[in-house]
């Protein structure tokens, strides 16, 4: 008996992945890499709306970018292109920037129809309002 619980264990053990990034993708999240396309169209989902706010010519400094099952978390600091600093004192007053945490804009897209939709955003945010904002499990806090 012994020896049959043992070559099941044996059995077993090849089913497990042998690193820790195929559990990762087990379990559906992904990042989305730097230069990927699918990077580069959730950046661009988002883009619109931070212009709209903060000016034309955004690029991102992402800090956080995960997605699951059509769903996208995005954490990153706006800049200029080329990397140039905001004066968000151009586009915030002295008393909402008393209130926010800097411009980092955390941000919740979905994927419809082949493109990354925005769902929601905030600039400045200070808590994860994200929280539960999608069925991924990284957007439960």
């Amino acid at each position: 008996m012994r020896k049959l619980m043992i070559a099941a264990m044996a059995l077993a053990i090849p089913i497990l992945p042998a690193n820790f990034a195929a559990l990762a993708q087990a379990d559906g999240v992904s990042q989305a890499p730097p230069g990927s396309p699918t990077r580069r169209a959730i950046l661009d989902g988002l883009r619109p709306a931070v212009e709209r706010r903060l000016g034309r010519n955004i690029e991102f400094a992402v800090t956080r970018i995960e997605v699951e099952q059509g769903w996208a978390l995005v954490i990153a600091d706006p800049q200029r292109r080329g990397g140039r600093p905001i004066d968000a004192s151009e586009y915030f007053s002295a008393d909402d920037l008393d209130h926010m945490d800097g411009i980092e804009v955390s941000a919740v897209l979905r994927l419809d129809n082949r493109r990354w939709t925005l769902v929601d955003h905030r600039i400045g945010a200070t808590d994860v309002w994200y929280c539960n904002a999608g069925p991924a499990s990284f957007l439960s806090c």
